[in-house]
């Protein structure tokens, strides 16, 4: 009986399996900042009746020094394709509940990532309860209902192309984005403007850099580069073993005006 087809591609398996694996993994950190005046953003224009006297504005947060707050970037692969596999280490998180803040009638974080093997999990802490709606294209959950000290949690069927708002439906100010992926390789700036991606597989890969304010951010300065891509897509290149720096992603404030 022949066996050499079976056992031939058995080995190409096996060799290109081994050829993954030495490829290596690398880590990718950056800040993003905006360059030049920005005015900060104003209060929230609430009702009289709202139960706080002013309520920030969390659009669009930047630093004393244009720290950018709420970016955010997401490996992304061509229509059809699958996204690398992802490293071991991303195993320990994958079925974690991702909390978000129901807070001063305000959600924290504003921007959240989750993956799709995760489910968000909502912690009211606020001294009413709150009905709250999740607005996806790929996923539409009813509205969850958090009563005062309570919780809801919410899972997710499938990855979202973009983040996409979820809000009350009883204070119309109370708004945040869920950014919903498959992938692990995806990431959202603090409020130094910095965010920072473990294990990516080394090659390069191509992201989407994405705010609130902006949607696609079209204009970047990168590695000392100007790129503009209209769907906020920008290469990367990922070194085996190193600590691959971005530095500065700088963004124009005339962008935000």
């Amino acid at each position: 009986m022949k066996t050499w087809p079976f056992t031939s591609a058995l080995l190409l398996t096996l060799l290109f399996s081994n050829l993954a694996a030495a490829e290596g993994w690398g880590t990718i950190k950056g800040k993003f900042v905006v360059k030049g005046k920005i005015f900060p953003a104003q209060a929230l224009d609430v009702p009289r009746a709202a139960p706080l006297a002013a309520i920030p504005n969390q659009k669009l947060v930047v630093g004393p020094q244009g720290e950018l707050q709420n970016a955010c970037l997401w490996l992304t692969v061509p229509r059809g394709q699958s996204y690398p596999q992802p490293h071991p280490s991303y195993a320990a998180t994958a079925n974690d509940e991702i909390e978000i803040e129901l807070k001063d009638y305000l959600f924290h974080p504003y921007l959240t990532f989750i993956r799709t093997s995760q489910k968000a999990k909502f912690n009211n802490l606020d001294p009413v309860g709150h009905n709250i709606k999740i607005s996806g294209f790929a996923n539409s959950p009813g509205p969850g209902i958090v009563p005062k000290g309570g919780q809801w949690v919410q899972s997710f069927v499938q990855e979202e192309r973009i983040p996409y708002p979820v809000h009350s439906t009883i204070y119309p100010w109370m708004e945040a984005d869920l950014l919903i992926r498959e992938s692990p390789y995806a990431a959202v700036s603090d409020e130094n403007g910095a965010f920072e991606i473990a294990n990516v597989p080394a090659g390069t890969w191509t992201f989407q850099f994405w705010h609130t304010s902006l949607g696609y951010i079209p204009e970047i300065k990168l590695l000392g580069h100007v790129q503009n891509h209209r769907r906020g897509e920008y290469e990367i290149e990922v070194f085996a073993d190193e600590v691959n720096d971005l530095g500065q992603i700088e963004i124009s404030a005339r962008r935000f005006k």
